[in-house]
């Protein structure tokens, strides 16, 4: 009986060339059999029924004697539909939409059901909201006030002459008063408004116009400026 002969150098097994050939063979067809598999998994998915959950934006309506103090909260809702359905969503978020009048209290309590979240009008028929969490939340306000303040010169008219700038005397705001419109406590603790620095050369009748500084007082003017005149005396 013979001895089985020796294998000769160089020699692969075939499992070993096929294993190659799976790699190196026939690329641009195996990489185009791959981009229609995904694209077909894709078309498929997106006719398919799913859910999400989705970003939801509260936007309260208030009355315009009230001021939202802080941004209201997002929330999410559970939704069902066709996963291209489901994507539109995501670019275009639904909302919440209340009205709050204005007796509300300074902090409110809001309850959100699924049937308060409106999706965009196109896909009322193709989405269903499931859930919304979280059920509540809180909005905190500010009553808005609105007064009439004085205008007042307090140093900051000034009288240039030939030799001297100094404080003028006989100044005159037109109007006299302004009307203040902001959160209730800033607008509770103004007494006066006074202009900005504005400098008259001596013996000048022509009325001088005057913004209100308002700087740092959180509050809206009505007007912002006025007419400054300085009555001469002889």
């Amino acid at each position: 009986m013979s001895a089985p002969l020796p294998p000769v150098v160089g020699d692969r097994p075939n499992w070993l060339r096929r294993l190659r050939g799976v790699f190196t063979e026939r690329l641009g067809t195996k990489f185009t059999a791959a981009v229609m598999s995904v694209l077909l998994w894709l078309i498929v998915s997106a006719r398919l029924p799913t859910r999400s959950l989705v970003l939801v934006d509260v936007l309260p309506e208030l009355d315009s004697s009230l001021i939202l103090l802080d941004q209201p909260p997002r929330v999410r809702a559970l939704v069902a539909g066709r996963g291209a359905d489901l994507l539109k969503l995501h670019a275009a978020p639904p909302v919440v939409r209340r009205v709050v009048s204005a007796d509300a209290p300074d902090t409110l309590l809001l309850d959100i059901t699924p049937s308060d979240v409106q999706v965009p009008a196109e896909l009322t028929n193709d989405v269903r909201v499931i859930d919304v969490q979280p059920r509540t939340v809180m909005l905190r306000f500010e009553p808005r006030a609105t007064r009439r303040i004085t205008v007042v010169d307090d140093g900051r008219i000034l009288v240039r002459d030939a030799s001297a700038i100094h404080a003028a005397t006989g100044v005159r705001f037109e109007p006299a008063a302004v009307r203040v419109t902001g959160p209730r406590r800033f607008v509770r603790r103004l007494g006066s408004v006074r202009p900005f620095s504005l400098t008259i050369a001596r013996g000048d009748t022509v009325p001088r116009v005057a913004d209100l500084d308002t700087a740092g007082l959180g509050v809206r003017m009505q007007p912002s400026q006025v007419k400054v005149t300085v009555r001469w005396v002889p």
